[in-house]
């Protein structure tokens, strides 16, 4: 947990102009965003260790706190920034790389309350902009930038970038 928090701190350089320890204080203080990645990595030690009751205490708290709803149960690796975090949904079973950004209102889970075990997949340094949606049992490579809004229902390659243009899905090389 520790060495994962240490990494998305690390990330806050990249908008932050004060040094350590300054920005991260800053941060935990103003920053829904980066409060709920701490609370989420709380609530997820507690859960993948089987402490009852305090890895979803800890989920119901960000939520609360930051309106930014993470499933303890998610696999999230080091460096996630969370940027205005508002309305962030991630589901349980939902798996994340190292170093993803991640806007408001994204949406990552399964596609229907049918399909619950079919969570996103998604790969290392992916950039997932305002409102996007990510759904069902899909992998997302590496490498990829999903734009404002995008619906996301299949396999995305990496280095790609996903758009939407007037309702249409355009997905290609960046």
């Amino acid at each position: 947990m520790f060495d994962n928090l240490r990494r998305d701190s690390q990330r806050l350089r990249e908008v932050k102009k004060k040094s350590f320890p300054f920005y991260v204080l800053e941060s935990l203080l103003f920053e829904n965003g980066y409060q709920a990645v701490v609370l989420y990595r709380l609530a997820s030690w507690f859960k993948h260790r089987g402490i009852p009751v305090l890895g979803p205490l800890f989920a119901r708290l960000g939520l609360f706190l930051t309106g930014v709803d993470i499933a303890p149960g998610a696999v999230i690796g080091p460096g996630l920034r969370i940027s205005h975090g508002t309305g962030l949904v991630i589901g349980d079973g939902v798996h994340i790389g190292r170093d993803a950004i991640l806007l408001h209102q994204v949406t990552m889970g399964a596609a229907s309350d049918r399909s619950l075990h079919r969570m996103p997949t998604v790969g290392n340094r992916v950039f997932v902009g305002a409102g996007a949606k990510l759904l069902g049992g899909i992998t997302v490579g590496d490498d990829v930038f999903i734009g404002v809004n995008s619906i996301v229902t299949r396999n995305i390659a990496d280095g790609s970038k996903v758009t939407t243009t007037a309702g249409i899905d355009v997905v290609g090389p960046q």
